[in-house]
């Protein structure tokens, strides 16, 4: 496959139970615990707990989580890595960097370009703290180490497989499939900035629709309201002792940590010539994390501007239990929207996408003659997939499916002596005769 080997690896322990699918559920379900125990940890409780449930109510989430794409898991990763940073943060042992390094290995093994993207304001934090403390030291040499070895590990996968350390499989299979601007990317032979920044608004676009669900395009408004709140709070800080005091317990280090951490992965991939919109806009999932507890910050924020305002109003300094309550069912009247107006109809739509149906390939399946290879008369991929899940990575199931191939089906046929190879063609299977494919050499090819 053209795809780095990190996510293979894990999804491997799906195949190896039996049930593939299994591993992108379970990553979702600890996604959603770690972001409580991250935002429990920098912030507190309350705010993990409305994070994590955004998390799970948001139909980008849940669709992604469904897929059996690599997000998840490195979503996943991502967390990790930022709960060993916090961790290390308030007591820096190597227990507690050794979980993060090891998902800083995996994450660039699976999706080097988002590694960069979610890790880099995290790398710029620690080279700061390495300048200012020294017991940071070992472990700003961990989460590096970490890289190192992620880094070392993908240019020998490549140089193993497509005979050159830098040159990945994603450009053996479309040449053009490199990050960067200029001629020789894109389908189009040349990326440009505003070809990137295009396909950024683009995926902001469908983000602000998908995050949540919300109506009136309010995805995005909780995380504004927080990153606006600590941009005001780090311009007063100088000003404002009590600002400098929460400065001090780094939840506004936080605040801006995680904002940035948003801001790197979108605009690293202003420089990839694809909005990659695949289930939602994909390439900005594994920021998250981040996102959700900004928003769950923006909500809680809100919440107090409006407690302030009543009390500014009204002189008093209660704010009465019928309003927070009416606000609590307003959030979720929010979520029930998101899940069932949004949502539902949004994961119908891909029911059937490229035209892809578990059958007719579960009945021919079922007909096939035992130990046997069934030759496809089709040309697409979108064709072939149904069936072509369904070989095992070993070639050992009972029933093979590969393309019809007219006369090189020879080569299937000397490849596989103990099997019975057939065509299927209008719900019957006939089998193949060596008149029907000349022989040819093997070995030629």
């Amino acid at each position: 496959g053209k795809y780095p080997p990190g996510y293979p690896l894990v999804l491997a322990l799906g195949v190896l139970v039996g049930y593939p699918p299994i591993v992108n559920a379970l990553s979702a379900g600890f996604c959603v615990l770690l972001v409580v125990a991250l935002a429990h940890r920098v912030y507190d409780f309350p705010t993990g707990l409305l994070a994590a449930t955004l998390l799970a109510a948001s139909p980008f989430f849940l669709l992604q989580a469904a897929s059996f794409m690599a997000h998840t898991v490195c979503l996943l990763l991502t967390l990790m890595f930022l709960l060993s940073f916090a961790a290390t943060l308030r007591k820096p042992t190597l227990a507690r960097a050794f979980p993060g390094a090891g998902a800083v290995v995996l994450l660039v093994l699976a999706r080097p370009l988002t590694a960069v993207g979610v890790l880099l304001p995290f790398a710029v934090w620690s080279l700061w703290r390495l300048w200012r403390c020294p017991t940071w030291r070992p472990i700003a040499l961990c989460y590096a180490a970490g890289g190192l070895l992620g880094s070392i590990g993908l240019l020998a996968y490549n140089r193993l497989t497509t005979g050159n350390p830098f040159l990945f499989g994603y450009e053996l299979w479309w040449p053009f499939d490199k990050v960067g601007f200029g001629s020789g990317i894109s389908p189009d032979g040349r990326h440009t900035l505003a070809e990137g920044i295009l396909n950024t608004r683009s995926n902001i676009q469908l983000f602000e629709e998908v995050l949540y669900g919300w109506p009136g395009r309010l995805d995005l408004l909780p995380l504004l309201i927080a990153v606006a709140v600590a941009g005001a709070r780090l311009l007063l800080a100088p000003f404002c002792q009590a600002t400098a005091r929460d400065t001090g317990r780094g939840d506004l280090a936080w605040d801006l940590a995680l904002a940035a951490q948003v801001v790197s992965l979108i605009g690293l991939h202003v420089a990839y010539w694809t909005p990659g919109q695949m289930y939602g806009p994909r390439y900005y999932f594994e920021a998250l994390g981040a996102i959700v507890i900004l928003s769950a910050r923006g909500l809680f924020a809100l919440a107090r501007g409006f407690q302030l305002l009543w009390q500014v109003v009204t002189l008093r300094s209660r704010v009465p239990g019928l309003l927070i309550t009416g606000g609590s069912f307003a959030l979720i009247a929010l979520i029930g929207w998101g899940l069932c107006a949004t949502g539902i109809p949004w994961w119908r739509s891909f029911f059937g996408w490229y035209d892809i149906h578990a059958e007719p390939a579960r009945t021919v399946a079922a007909q096939a003659p035992p130990n046997s290879v069934v030759l496809l008369p089709i040309t697409s991929w979108t064709e072939y997939a149904p069936y072509f899940v369904r070989n095992s990575p070993f070639l050992d199931s009972s029933v093979l499916f590969a393309r019809d191939l007219g006369p090189r089906n020879s080569e299937i046929v000397a490849v596989f002596p103990d099997r019975h190879v057939v065509r299927y063609s209008n719900g019957g299977f006939t089998p193949l005769h060596i008149a029907d494919a000349p022989a040819t050499s093997v070995d030629s090819h």
